[in-house]
């Protein structure tokens, strides 16, 4: 956390800048000085990430509670790149829920047609969490097509009838691109 006596020696210092007294590097240094203080050089200064906010720590591989709530930690993230691991972990979830959905419809049918007001309570539920989980699924995949060097926009292919979600779920299939692409660090490498 900044201290407010920090930040206006930086707005202070950015005010130099503009006005020509400090240049950019010297605005820089300063800054970080300001920031990190005069660490020794054995001493690792934090890493500058291009692409803007670090990317969320992934969870250990046995941790599989940690893979399936990290698109929920992430919900509307549209940016940044994430790993097969963490789309279908979450996949598993959002399936199980859709396989129990028609489940409780096809139990809470009597022989008439009708739907108990239990089982049409349990649907509405269950219709509730499926529609709740509907943005981080859509952001893990467009997050998982950046992963590949995609356009997110490549989401818009499960609105295609009949074939859209398994040429998604193919393409969710592909590992993604080695290093840092377009759409930031390589997730595998943190």
């Amino acid at each position: 956390m900044i201290d407010q006596t920090t930040l206006k020696s930086i707005e202070d210092l950015h005010r130099l800048k503009n006005e020509g007294v400090i240049t950019e590097e010297e605005f820089e240094r300063s800054k970080e000085k300001l920031l990190f203080g005069s660490k020794p050089a054995s001493q690792p200064r934090p890493a500058v990430n291009p692409f803007g906010a670090p990317p969320t720590a992934l969870p250990a591989v046995e941790d599989h509670k940690g893979w399936i709530m990290l698109p929920l930690k992430r919900y509307a993230e549209f940016t940044g790149r994430s790993t097969r691991r963490e789309f279908w972990m979450f996949q598993l979830i959002y399936l199980a829920l859709f396989v129990v959905g028609f489940l409780v419809i096809g139990g809470s049918v009597d022989a008439y047609g009708e739907t108990s007001a239990l089982g049409g309570f349990m649907l509405a539920m269950i219709m509730l969490a499926l529609l709740g989980l509907l943005v981080p699924l859509l952001a893990v995949e467009v997050r998982r097509f950046h992963d590949q060097d995609r356009s997110g926009w490549f989401v818009l292919l499960n609105l295609i009838p009949y074939v859209g979600v398994i040429l998604v779920y193919g393409m969710m299939l592909v590992d993604g691109t080695r290093g840092d692409n377009r759409f930031g660090p390589d997730p595998r490498s943190s």
